[in-house]
């Protein structure tokens, strides 16, 4: 029987596993292969727009999959290809061994990426016959390249998940069915919700607890607590993770915040989220190294891409079936209410655009002029170049942010003011470059542009290329256009392609809708900020006050509002500037499962002057309502699927006309009407059975009969006794409007002729199993 050349690794599988080994019975024989017993079902092969309507939403695409994009055949090919090469049985083994050690750890992508340059080297003709020196140069090639993948490898924590698995749980490591070494953690990476890997946080988090205990029992008192997290916190640092409130227990000895802390340190969903963050992070940077970002996949690697893709379409269809419900009773789809907020693309792209005309606008009543900067990093940044220091995207960031962090403090001590925004964007390797509009006084203008070509220069600034491409400084000249119409291009480059329909991305050479939507994962994927304004007043209190619908307000807060209202960020500024409005929050003491105050923007407060002439705060709520989520029930499904074919239909006429008066309206969600209170419950309202809902504020099964005092009906009654609720005065209490708490931590009260609770003591059930 024919054995192909294979590692020793590969040997031991099956020869059926490798296409094209498996050769064809004899006329008259039976295959071994194949039951005889069972019909061939054909194999219908889909088409890359078939694959890519029934498994990828729309607007969120992914690249096509290279053909033969097979790891082993890879592999196999490169010591076919040895064997035709090697002059001798020595040399074909030495090189096989080579090879087969090199490659077999790497993930697939790289690995074939890999084979194919080391066999294009090994057939390439140089002018010259001689097959050693193509051997030789290959080698060498092959060396080099794994060797810096594997500096990269071991930047990350995952390259001791072997060790660390073999020696904490004999459980953990039985479960792989096979030794760990020093590349067992490429299968723990290979993919984004694997058992491996949450078995791993369920590993970390017993490792964390057991350090805690065993440091607990040997401390009394505060001391225990610190102690405990010091012991949590090497864990951390040990896997590159950043321990919960450093600052807080390190430097104030705050006992509290090492409590929280501990907490999540002990949670397997905490590591779960935190090895996830750096299994991204690992995965893109070892495939920057592999040479997998660049002209055929700009900004970040394929596989990256479609990670994403996938992700946003999961985070869509959560969406499109979860419905949200206020107390009123008002019900609609989660993802109306996502859509009509800064989640909607377009939405983002016009506020960014408001706030930056409005800068412009106080700008110019200031007397300060435009500037367009453009600052990109030293060459020993970027992947494209001899010089790579081997880091990833986020060191960039860092390092961008650091000289920057100088620029504003060197100004900040001259008492200079500036403002303006800036934008992220990468280059085509995946390194990132800042795009800046910056408002500045004439006569401290040369200040600016000193501190920006001191700090620019700073690293490298006498290397070659660095006087064309890292500082580009460009007056605004008003006779060209505004500021904002500098700005703009790359406001909608970084937001799907906004107004740049059938325009082409010369950064990527894709076009301007395709390039959008891989900056977006580039910065999804790398956790970058991609907009961020400077100098200017708070985009939230902004928000808050485009919520208020009544009007007109409290003197304190209506110039404000009105002019959130009518999207004039300039008179929002002067407004401001005359009684700054802040944030008002509703705190909670205890509000997670790690024991944490959470807060939540409850409204607004703004300086008042009472009647008797004090100063005062003056409150206003914007968020009093709260809302429940829950999943959508077999008629919302169905009502909604023929909602969304109506919207596409009207979206796709709409498209064609382009005056905005002529095009027809969106369908809203209409909400189904709710009978009166004690004759049932509308299709609106919670329906019986339900259940809690993730949120307080959840009503009763049945409705209360409303008057000024409320009776209860039987079943009403049944259920507040399941609960406890049973005495007589309570339920008076209760029937009068008052609040009333028990002692399963929950509080209880009548509101619009339905019965209310809240979950103060809520215990969330975790999501993974301990060993």
């Amino acid at each position: 029987m024919y054995f192909p050349t294979v590692s020793p690794q590969s040997r031991a599988l099956p020869l059926a596993l490798f296409s094209g080994f498996v050769k064809a019975p004899p006329e008259g024989g039976r295959c071994l292969f194949k039951p005889h017993t069972l019909p061939v079902q054909p194999i219908s092969v889909l088409t890359a727009e078939e694959h890519q309507e029934r498994h990828f939403l729309d607007g969120y695409q992914t690249v096509e999959r290279p053909k033969n994009a097979n790891a082993h055949q890879a592999l196999i090919e490169v010591n076919a290809l040895l064997d035709e090469v090697s002059p001798n049985h020595a040399v074909l083994n030495s090189n096989r061994r080579f090879a087969n050690a090199r490659l077999s750890h790497l993930p697939n992508k790289i690995r074939i990426k890999i084979s194919a340059e080391y066999q294009r080297r090994l057939t390439l003709k140089d002018g010259s016959n001689r097959a050693m020196r193509r051997l030789r140069n290959a080698n060498i090639y092959l060396r080099k390249t794994t060797d810096f993948i594997n500096q990269v490898w071991l930047k990350y924590p995952f390259h001791n998940v072997g060790s660390f698995l073999s020696t904490t749980s004999k459980h953990v490591n039985a479960s792989n069915g096979r030794k760990t070494t020093h590349y067992g953690g490429f299968a723990l990476i290979k993919y984004r919700n694997s058992q491996r890997l949450k078995d791993v946080a369920n590993r970390l988090a017993l490792t964390v607890l057991d350090e805690v205990r065993d440091a607990g029992s040997q401390n009394l008192g505060d001391i225990a607590f610190l102690k405990a997290y010091d012991a949590a916190a090497a864990i951390c640092q040990q896997w590159q993770v950043t321990p919960p409130y450093y600052c807080a227990v390190k430097n104030d000895h705050i006992i509290a915040a090492a409590e929280c802390a501990i907490l999540r340190m002990t949670s397997p969903k905490w590591w779960l989220n935190q090895l996830r963050t750096l299994r991204d992070l690992c995965c893109e940077h070892l495939n920057v190294a592999a040479g997998l970002v660049g002209e055929d996949s700009p900004f970040l690697s394929r596989d990256s891409f479609n990670e994403w893709c996938e992700q946003q379409k999961s985070s869509r269809d959560w969406l499109e079936r979860t419905m949200i419900e206020s107390e009123a009773g008002v019900v609609l789809p989660l993802i109306d209410a996502a859509m009509a907020g800064n989640a909607n693309p377009a939405n983002r792209f016009t506020e960014l655009i408001v706030r930056a005309r409005g800068l412009e606008e106080v700008a110019e009543e200031q007397g300060q002029n435009g500037l367009m900067i453009t600052l990109t990093a030293p060459s020993q940044y970027h992947f494209n170049s001899d010089k790579w220091n081997g880091e990833s995207a986020r060191f960039t960031q860092a390092y961008l942010s650091g000289q920057w962090r100088k620029i504003r403090a060197a100004l900040s001590y001259r008492n200079i003011h500036i403002q303006g925004l800036r934008v992220t964007e990468p280059h085509k390797d995946g390194t990132p470059h800042w795009h800046m509009l910056i408002f500045i006084h004439p006569e401290h203008a040369e200040v600016l542009n000193g501190l920006l070509e001191k700090y620019a220069f700073e690293v490298d600034g006498d290397e070659e290329g660095a006087a064309e491409h890292r500082l580009v400084i460009e007056p605004v000249d008003k006779a060209k256009g505004s500021a904002v119409g500098y700005i703009i291009k790359y406001l909608s480059k970084n937001i799907k392609g906004e107004h740049m329909q059938g325009e082409l991305d010369f950064e990527s050479g894709l076009s301007a809708h395709d390039a959008a939507t891989n900056a977006a994962a580039w910065a999804s994927r790398y956790r970058l900020r991609q907009f961020q304004f400077f100098g200017s007043s708070s985009v939230q209190v902004w928000r808050e006050l485009r919520r208020l619908k009544a009007c007109p307000q409290p003197a304190e807060i209506e110039p404000a509002r009105a002019a959130a209202d009518s999207s004039n960020w300039k008179a929002f500024e002067a407004a401001l500037a005359v009684n700054p409005i802040k944030l008002d929050y509703e705190e909670t003491q205890c509000g997670n499962e790690f024991g944490e105050m959470t807060k939540r923007v409850f409204g607004l407060r703004a300086l008042a002057t009472k009647a008797d002439g004090k100063i005062g705060v003056r409150s206003v709520i914007t968020r009093g309502e709260k809302w429940t989520i829950r999943p959508m029930s077999d008629e919302e499904k169905l009502d909604y699927k023929q909602l969304k074919v109506v919207r596409a239909f009207i979206f796709k006429k709409n498209a064609s006309i382009e005056k905005k008066q002529d095009r027809t309206p969106i369908p809203k969600w209409r909400q189904a009407h709710s009978f009166g209170l004690g004759s049932g419950l509308g299709s609106g309202a919670k329906s019986r059975g339900s259940g809690d809902t993730w949120t307080c504020g959840n009503n009763c099964t049945d409705a209360v009969w409303g008057s000024q005092q409320a009776t209860f009906s039987e079943e009403v009654l049944r259920y507040l006794a399941s609960h406890g609720v049973t005495e007589h005065y309570t339920l008076e209490q209760l029937a009068m409007g008052l609040r009333i708490f028990t002692d399963t931590g929950r509080m209880w009260w009548v509101s619009d002729g339905q019965l209310q609770f809240e979950r103060l003591l809520d215990k969330e059930e975790s999501e993974f199993d301990y060993f």
